[in-house]
């Protein structure tokens, strides 16, 4: 395997770790908005460390468009963090997987060219992916209700992200990365100073005992993102990229199956049955995403 395709591959595995770690901040009574906040926070700050590296952002009067980019990326955290508050991880990240569908509608509908049969293959793979992992014979109404939350808010989320993938593509394309990403970031930290109020304190976070769970997710999540920006913008190959971070579906019903007892999370008590129509349902969504790609391999990986 290429070098660089171990970026996205840490991405695809940090992505599901630190969000393993938020939800157990978030079970333990921490607040998803908390999440949204420090995850952004750490990427404001990281960001804005590589401009003052680099001496270097984008001119003024670009600013605009990284802002807009900047506020979707709040919205799809946002939604990825409330959807883990609602439901279990092996529910919520394969459905993540539908993102690349989304952005390849998105661009054929901004191109004004048709969707191809490809891509309705892949939706209609992806769909019956979604099905197969919500699918709970037995579950009462609150659990199945639950489980339609946690995909609808998983969908959202895909899709705020799948904008943000089409702005960014457009826009950072027409400058250096390097100088678009601190501005998008820093707007993206500005922007979630609106969730202060919603968001814990450091004497509520040691009471209900998540303080470390919440900072050691957030900051995985931030280094799944900056470690996926930076493979894009140094190595390009967005096909290959988007192809390995894809894994991340299976990784979040594997993972959360193989630690569910050690960290005490709903899977648990989910039975061996329903955990592997949800094993399948992510294979599902991941051959969909693989198919996708070799029809649309443009597609940014973000």
């Amino acid at each position: 395997m290429p070098f660089h395709l171990l970026f996205p591959l840490g991405a695809s595995i940090l992505f599901v770790l630190g969000m393993m770690l938020a939800k157990q901040a978030i079970q333990r009574g921490a607040s998803p908005w908390t999440g949204t906040f420090y995850g952004n926070l750490w990427l404001a700050l990281a960001w804005g460390a590589v401009a003052v590296a680099r001496g270097e952002v984008i001119p003024t009067e670009a600013w605009w468009h990284a802002g807009i980019v900047g506020l979707l990326f709040v919205l799809g955290q946002l939604f990825t963090y409330l959807a883990y508050q609602f439901g279990d991880v092996s529910v919520a990240t394969p459905v993540f997987g539908v993102k690349v569908l989304m952005v390849a509608a998105l661009t054929a509908t901004l191109a004004n060219t048709p969707v191809s049969n490809m891509i309705w293959l892949a939706g209609a793979m992806a769909s019956a992916g979604v099905i197969l992992i919500q699918w709970s014979p037995g579950s009462t109404s609150l659990e199945r209700r639950r489980q339609i939350i946690t995909i609808l808010l998983a969908m959202s989320a895909a899709f705020s992200l799948s904008l943000f993938d089409v702005g960014l593509q457009k826009w950072a394309g027409e400058w250096n990365s390097y100088a678009f990403l601190p501005v998008m970031f820093g707007t993206a930290g500005i922007a979630s100073l609106v969730f202060f109020p919603k968001v814990d304190s450091a004497r509520r976070l040691r009471e209900t005992k998540s303080t470390w769970w919440m900072l050691a997710g957030t900051f995985l999540m931030a280094t799944q993102a900056t470690g996926m920006c930076f493979s894009l913008a140094e190595f390009g190959d967005a096909p290959r990229i988007n192809i390995v971070y894809a894994l991340r579906g299976l990784w979040g019903v594997i993972l959360a199956w193989l630690f569910a007892r050690q960290l005490g999370t709903s899977e648990a008590s989910v039975g061996r049955p329903a955990m592997i129509r949800r094993l399948f349902g992510a294979m599902l969504l991941t051959a969909a995403v693989l198919l996708a790609m070799t029809d649309h391999p443009a597609l940014p990986a973000v």
